[in-house]
């Protein structure tokens, strides 16, 4: 899943989904994969950053349509 679609899903800006993953990563707690010029998330840190932004009031899309 790229940030992109995240932000999307949890409608909220580009650069506030690179922030909490950055502090993530500072912390420890996710590990993104730069060896190419794109940031590749795998499926772990996906899940822990969806759990970030929801601890951070952040809802999904769909949450909010009832689905």
């Amino acid at each position: 899943m790229k940030a992109l679609e995240l932000a999307k899903k949890y409608r909220c800006r580009l650069n506030y989904v690179y922030q909490v993953l950055y502090d993530l990563e500072a912390k420890g707690l996710i590990r993104p994969d730069r060896s190419r010029s794109r940031l590749n998330l795998n499926e772990r840190d996906v899940i822990i950053l969806e759990k970030e932004l929801q601890r951070r009031e952040y809802r999904r899309l769909a949450m909010e349509k009832g689905e």
